[in-house]
C-alpha cells in the first residue's frame, strides 16, 4: 500500500525508547526503516520485560512494539568492515536517525560532517539529552541522559505524586517519548524543505527541551 513516507529510507542508529519512538512513527506511515543493531544482544530492550511467548519463543513486547515494520541489522561499528557498510547505506539514504551517546559516531568518522560530504540531500536528526547543535551546547551537551533525568531537570516531576509528596516518575516514559514525537516532526519538516531546496538539514533535538516544552 502506497502510504505518505513510501519511498523514503531511514537509518536507524537507536536504542530503548526515543529513537526508535520516532522510526516507528516514520515507518508507519511508510518509510522503510534500517534499524542498526549491535551484533549479539542488539538493542538493550529486547532482554527488557514485559515479555510474551509464542511456540516457545520469547520476546520482549516493548520491543516489538517500538520497532514494528523496520528491518533490523546487525553491524559491529567498532570494525572497519562495519563502518564501511554503515557509510554506504547513509549514502544512499534519505534520513538517519541518531539516538547513541554523543560523540560515538564522530570518534568513527562517521558524523553528519563527514557524511553529507557523501550525501548533500542527508536528513540527518540526533536525538540527545541537552542537544548537540553548535553555537547552542550547552554545559551538559556531552552527557548521556535518559527519561527519568530529563524528567526530573525540566520538573516535570514536582508535578506528579501524591500532594506534600516527594517528586514522582510519570508513569510513560514520556521525556524518551516526546522526543521522539519532536524528532519526528522536525525530520518531516526538513523533508518538505528538501523537496524545494534539495538540500538536507540538521535537526537537533534536546529531550530536556522537550519535555519543558510540554509543561503547559
Amino acid at each position: 500500500m502506497d502510504r505518505p513516507l513510501s519511498g523514503v529510507r531511514i537509518i536507524g542508529l537507536e536504542q530503548y525508547i526515543a529513537g526508535p519512538y520516532c522510526t516507528m512513527l516514520l515507518a508507519d506511515a511508510g518509510a522503510e526503516v534500517i534499524k542498526i543493531e549491535r551484533p549479539g544482544p542488539g538493542d538493550p530492550r529486547r532482554a527488557m520485560p514485559p515479555f510474551v511467548e509464542k511456540d516457545g519463543i520469547k520476546k520482549a513486547a516493548g520491543f516489538m512494539g517500538y520497532n514494528r515494520n523496520k528491518q533490523s541489522l546487525a553491524l559491529d561499528l567498532r570494525k572497519p568492515e562495519g563502518q564501511t557498510v554503515l557509510r554506504h547505506l547513509m549514502g544512499v539514504s534519505d534520513v538517519v536517525v541518531e539516538n547513541i551517546r554523543p560523540g560515538a559516531l564522530e570518534k568513527l568518522g562517521l558524523g553528519y560532517d563527514t557524511v553529507k560530504a557523501d550525501n548533500p540531500r542527508l536528513v540527518w536528526a540526533l536525538i540527545s539529552g541537552f542537544g548537540r547543535l553548535e553555537g547552542h551546547r550547552g554545559p551538559c551537551s556531552d552527557r548521556p541522559a535518559f527519561d527519568i533525568v530529563v524528567e526530573a531537570m525540566s520538573g516535570m516531576m514536582s508535578l506528579t505524586g501524591p500532594s506534600g509528596g516527594p517528586p514522582s516518575r510519570v508513569g510513560s516514559s514520556l521525556g524518551d517519548i516526546n522526543a521522539g514525537l519532536f524528532a519526528a516532526v522536525g525530520i518531516q519538516a526538513a523533508l518538505l524543505e528538501r523537496a524545494r531546496t534539495g538540500a538536507g538539514r540538521r535537526v537537533d533535538v534536546a529531550m530536556l527541551d522537550c519535555q519543558v516544552a510540554v509543561l503547559e
